[in-house]
């Protein structure tokens, strides 16, 4: 026989045997199935609620200084989606930006840093008032901007943005370190 004759079997056997482990692995291995497609339920709704409590914790845990930062970092990224998206009268995509936003703004009340200046120096950010207080008009303004983006309202779409930036800036002012003082 051929050296290609030989090849042609081997390859062949190794089709035939590869099907047979699939068919077999998808009738559940030896047991055919029977044991483990009844516990796998189970085990998922187990996994299931241990990650919900995960993700409960992980909303009430602060964050840390690169977990903000990389907070930050996604709404940066995008309020410049949005602002591309703005000029070019994208509303669609402009809304998607906005709906990010909103969506990522509750997540900075877990921001554990200090107050900066003035009389609460030192206290945590997050326990603020004004903190709060510029966190929900931030979300509040992504909303409104995002409804008006979709119908292609650009002027109220544009007071939303503008208040969002002004939100954005006033917040920074008093909770950002200058980069200077590192």
């Amino acid at each position: 026989m051929s050296y290609r004759v030989v090849s042609a079997c081997c390859l062949a056997l190794c089709l035939i045997f590869a099907g047979a482990g699939m068919i077999q692995a998808q009738m559940g291995g030896d047991n055919n199935g029977e044991d483990t497609k009844k516990e796998e339920p189970k085990k998922d709704e187990k996994k299931g609620d241990e990650k919900k409590d995960d993700a409960k914790k992980d909303e009430e845990k602060p964050l840390t200084h690169e977990e903000f930062e990389d907070l930050m970092d996604d709404i940066k990224t995008a309020w410049n989606k949005l602002k591309i998206n703005a000029r070019k009268k994208m509303g669609d995509k402009a809304a998607e930006a906005a709906d990010e936003i909103a969506k990522l703004a509750p997540k900075i009340l877990r921001y554990d840093g200090k107050v900066l200046e003035g009389d609460e120096k030192g206290k945590k950010a997050r326990d603020q008032k004004d903190f709060k207080k510029w966190v929900e008009e931030l979300k509040k303004q992504a909303e409104d901007y995002s409804k008006n983006a979709k119908k292609s309202k650009w002027d109220k779409a544009d007071e939303a943005k503008d208040k969002i930036n002004e939100t954005c800036g006033d917040c920074h002012d008093k909770y950002e370190p200058d980069d200077d003082d590192d």
